[in-house]
């Protein structure tokens, strides 16, 4: 089920040691300013390191509450994601009850290794155009453009591609004029 009008959107952004601190920042701004609530959620307690400078605590651990609207996937040593069997399962436990999986930049590689973009469309940042080919052949990637909407699961290229795709989707839940009151305010040009 999406998120209806009179239904407050509900965002998780999955967080792991040495994500990409705009990937996920960009888009939790844009959420928080369209007045969702944001929460940063990992697999593990305590807090993380995003790019070997920014400690961040999630508040919870991914899977522990109610599933949210959107789950965010961020890039960022992607490798280390992808390939945390953890990680994996609760991402593949989660995508059939969350209506929008999000990811921004290599997360495509994290939610590919994990199956979730099998049969889609998808885009990532420009140098893991081949990694995103090489993940699944089902896999139709695209280059060239900032986002790609499959519905229920939404893929940015790099870091400022994260920004705009976050305003698509609270143009896509909320319309036109509060995607455009976001863009105002954090006078941001598309």
């Amino acid at each position: 089920m999406h998120p209806s009008p009179d239904h407050p959107v509900h965002v998780q952004i999955l967080l792991w040691e040495g994500v990409e601190l705009l990937d996920f920042a960009g888009p939790a701004e844009v959420f928080s300013a369209a007045g969702f609530s944001v929460e940063a959620v990992a697999v593990a307690e305590g807090p993380l390191t995003s790019q070997g400078f920014l400690t961040v605590t999630p508040s919870r651990s991914l899977g522990e509450a109610a599933a949210p609207d959107i789950l965010v996937v961020p890039g960022g040593a992607s490798e280390r994601a992808s390939h945390d069997p953890e990680i994996r399962a609760r991402l593949q436990a989660l995508a059939p009850v969350v209506p929008i999986l999000f990811s921004v930049c290599t997360g495509a590689l994290v939610l590919a290794r994990a199956g979730l973009l099998d049969g889609l469309e998808a885009t990532t940042w420009h140098g893991a155009l081949d990694e995103l080919r090489g993940c699944s052949p089902s896999i139709r990637v695209r280059e060239g453009v900032r986002w790609v909407d499959n519905g229920s699961v939404v893929t940015a290229a790099g870091v400022s591609a994260g920004i705009d795709a976050a305003l698509h989707l609270v143009r896509r839940l909320r319309g036109d004029a509060a995607r455009s009151q976001v863009a105002r305010y954090m006078e941001y040009v598309s």
